[in-house]
């Protein structure tokens, strides 16, 4: 499933892919495809399609 989320170092929003079958919680760090700083994102799986997904500087 894909997810829009904004980076947290310049602000442009950003499609995710979320892998449902990689567990209910899910925590893993990727860089941003504009400007290459890495983002901490945290999956939570709430149902067949649905996710909550939030992102955060990785240096914080």
């Amino acid at each position: 499933m894909e997810i829009s989320v904004e980076c947290p170092y310049c602000g442009e929003s950003l499609e995710l892919w979320v892998d449902q079958s990689g567990g209910q919680v899910q925590k893993y760090v990727e860089d941003c495809a504009v400007c290459c700083q890495p983002m901490e994102v945290m999956v939570e799986i709430e149902g067949d399609d649905e996710a909550s997904v939030s992102v955060r500087r990785f240096d914080d």
